[in-house]
């Protein structure tokens, strides 16, 4: 899964390379439309909103070149401090500089509503493609997508003057895969000619299998729990023993009060395990090897707030300038 030592990409003569920021509101198909780019599952998807917390990159290799595309946490209004903030923070540091943005709408999302993207695009020193998600219900549900031509416009008045520069709009349906195609080409002609980023034609993301497996654990939380509970989770792998037949993983879930962990366990263990067995079923499938996976239960109090506790899970806030 990472970009260790493996066999170097053909650089001989330069090809297309460059980075790829996906922004857009929660839910609008952001960890779709990578996994859909990449062939692989490595960013979560469920039905609730602001399902991301980081930055996952995932990397395209093609014999025309080698694209990284940055999924991030759905653009919304946090409230200072926490993991809201957090996420938040990540976006601002996805765009810092890549090579292209690719901003994400959904038609069942309004004016009033995304107008909070255009702040993030105005500092943003990039080329910029608008997609419109979910296409394929245009045939039958138009009044869906018709504020959408006015807001294109008021995107393209808007940032003249900044460094963002618009280049068009392009309609796709992620989850059917429609258009995607498409919009790789388009990605490719718009990236610089320059070496790849990542020298492992095998590589699908910079991340480590431990945090992909981790996600794939957040995200069972996601889909067998309430739906304010997973907010309040986090994973964090202790142990990951590849050299055992089956890999062996033990991972805590921290949650922030004991009613939650009691939730979480379920009566009689029964909602753990749940949890664990579709947790289980997809490392495996991203693995390709059997799994013994152990999850235990542990009370943070406060740790989606205080920022040394969340550091200490991974989610390490900038410090802000005086």
């Amino acid at each position: 899964m990472t970009s260790n030592e493996s066999t170097p990409l053909d650089t001989e003569g330069l090809k297309k390379s460059g980075v790829v920021a996906l922004i857009g509101r929660p839910n609008v198909g952001k960890s779709t439309l990578l996994n859909c780019l990449v062939r692989e599952d490595l960013s979560i998807v469920t039905p609730k909103a602001q399902t991301t917390r980081d930055q996952i990159r995932g990397i395209v290799n093609e014999p025309r070149g080698q694209i990284v595309f940055v999924d991030t946490p759905g653009i919304h209004r946090a409230r200072e401090g926490g993991i809201n903030e957090y996420m938040i923070q990540e976006v601002k540091r996805a765009l810092d500089g890549p090579d292209l943005v690719l901003y994400l709408i959904d038609p069942e999302s309004k004016v009033s509503a995304e107008s909070l993207i255009l702040d993030y695009l105005k500092q943003a020193d990039s080329k910029l493609v608008v997609i419109v998600n979910k296409a394929d219900r245009m045939r039958y549900e138009p009044k869906l997508f018709e504020w959408i031509p006015e807001w294109i416009e008021t995107i393209r008045t808007t940032l003249e003057p900044t460094r963002c520069r618009f280049l068009k709009m392009i309609e796709i349906s992620a989850i059917k895969n429609k258009g995607v195609n498409d919009l790789l080409d388009l990605v490719f002609d718009e990236l610089p000619t320059a070496p790849p980023l990542y020298f492992d034609d095998e590589s699908l993301t910079d991340r480590p299998v431990k945090f992909v497996a981790a996600e794939l654990i957040r995200k069972q939380l996601f889909m067998k729990l309430g739906d304010e509970l997973p907010y309040s989770c986090a994973v964090e792998i202790e142990s990951f023993k590849e050299n055992r037949k089956p890999i062996v993983i033990q991972a805590m879930i921290y949650v922030e009060r004991d009613s939650q962990k009691g939730m979480v366990i379920g009566a009689g263990g029964k909602k753990i395990k749940e949890i664990g067995t579709g947790a289980r079923i997809e490392i495996e499938k991203l693995l390709g090897e059997k799994v013994f996976l152990e999850l235990r239960v542990k009370v943070l109090e406060a740790w989606t707030s205080e920022s040394r506790k969340m550091k200490n899970l991974g989610y390490e806030m900038e410090r802000k300038s005086r």
